[in-house]
């Protein structure tokens, strides 16, 4: 056997444990983030009792994230991904633990749950871009696709799975238990990140030389357009953080349900979204990546837009608004993923990452005092049309660009920044 041949199946056998490891940890870590933020936003709420606060919660874990992602995706870029993951959990564990320590002391609540998801946020803003491009450096590019299905469907099931939980938990137990699963969860995400290995070797390039017609035209690389996938990729962390925010208002104030309602909501989400993700393969065959990333993000906000009219309808809308961003999001995460190159993916993602959590953040300030000041669902409304904006007006600006790749031979494709 070949040295090429082996150093190639060593490389497909590392991408198949790496899928079956990087699966389960996404899982694990959302579903402990989501047990902590559910928690401390409840927590916050009954404190408060402002949408306001609850929104300064999210934006305490925005702030560092916008502000420290670019740099960490630099570093990403220079450092061995793996072990960036791994530090990123463990220190992430010992700050999700300092949270219940602080409870069992008799530290204000609101407080502390202010500085512990900030402190975890730090940490996440490393780990975001590290596990993105751990993802692009070990997953082979034809199956990102079908990786960033299960990937997401895990994902975003932990989260909403587990913030369906929270509700109920935080009745029955309180919601000190959530903070000691979290950093649990963290340590249990770095063994199975540990446990993919090494980074196995690559084939050598081999360049052949041929003789060419001089007269012959000369292919012109395409240039792909990143930062407007970006920003298609960012505007689903603007729902998310705006949506997460206001829907615990709507629940609690102005339908005036219990905690255990946001349990029931988070599943039907999370119930929807697993559909989605799980039928993305088939629905992916039927539309183009770019159409299927639009016209999911459109549906979902049209369920958006139906939420707030009663809790009934938001119960009933809200498994249909899962399956939809389900669609949009696997999809703008895979045009963004194919299209950023390997050396770079680390910035590319810490640069969405910022974007997107700034922008929920002005989002989540503007939206939330609109709440207050008026009713919460003009705040629905609010972010449906803004989000609305961005997505149609991103699909047009990239009709053009896309259609110019999809005339060129995969060989003159080059993914650089426009």
């Amino acid at each position: 056997m070949s040295l090429d041949s082996t150093l190639s199946a060593d490389a497909a056998r590392s991408s198949r444990l790496a899928e079956r490891l990087l699966v389960p940890a996404g899982f694990i870590t959302t579903a402990g983030n989501a047990f902590q933020i559910t928690a401390a936003a409840i927590l916050v709420f009954h404190a408060e009792q402002t949408t306001l606060a609850v929104g300064w919660l999210f934006i305490a874990v925005s702030i560092p994230q916008v502000a420290l992602a670019v740099m960490f995706g630099k570093l990403v870029d220079k450092v061995d991904r793996r072990m960036l993951c791994v530090a990123a959990d463990l220190v992430s564990a010992m700050t999700a633990f300092a949270l219940p320590v602080w409870l069992w002391i008799g530290g204000p609540a609101n407080l502390g749950s202010y500085i512990a998801n900030f402190m975890l946020a730090c940490t996440a803003a490393l780990f975001m871009p590290a596990s993105n491009g751990l993802i692009k450096e070990r997953i082979r590019d034809e199956r990102l696709g079908k990786f960033n299905s299960h990937f997401e469907m895990a994902s975003n099931s932990g989260m909403l799975l587990a913030s369906s939980l929270a509700g109920f938990l935080v009745i029955w137990f309180g919601a000190t238990p959530l903070f000691v699963f979290n950093s649990l969860s963290f340590v249990l995400s770095a063994v199975l990140v540990y446990a993919i290995g090494r980074k196995p070797a690559k084939a050598p390039v081999v360049e052949e030389i041929t003789a060419t017609d001089p007269s012959a035209p000369v292919e012109v690389p395409v240039r792909q357009p990143i930062k407007r996938l970006a920003l298609l990729y960012a505007n689903g962390n603007i729902g998310l953080m705006v949506a997460n925010v206001i829907l615990t208002t709507l629940i609690l104030q102005t339908f005036n349900q219990g905690a255990w309602m946001i349990g029931v909501v988070d599943a039907l989400a999370g119930v929807g979204f697993i559909v989605g993700a799980a039928a993305y393969g088939k629905v992916s065959k039927r539309f183009k990546g770019i159409h299927l990333a639009v016209l999911g993000t459109l549906g979902n906000l049209i369920c958006l837009a139906i939420q707030p009219l009663h809790y009934i309808a938001l119960m009933a809308a809200i498994p249909f608004a899962g399956f939809c961003f389900a669609q949009g999001r696997i999809a703008a995460r895979t045009l963004l993923m194919r299209a950023s190159p390997e050396d770079r993916v680390g910035r590319i993602f810490g640069g969405t990452q910022a974007v997107g959590l700034g922008l929920g953040v002005g989002a989540t300030v503007a939206l939330s005092s609109l709440a207050d000041a008026t009713a919460v669902p003009y705040a629905f409304w609010g972010l449906a049309i803004l989000q609305g904006a961005i997505v149609i007006g991103t699909y047009f600006s990239l009709a053009k660009p896309l259609s110019a790749q999809e005339k060129r031979p995969a060989e003159v494709l080059e993914a650089t920044a426009a």
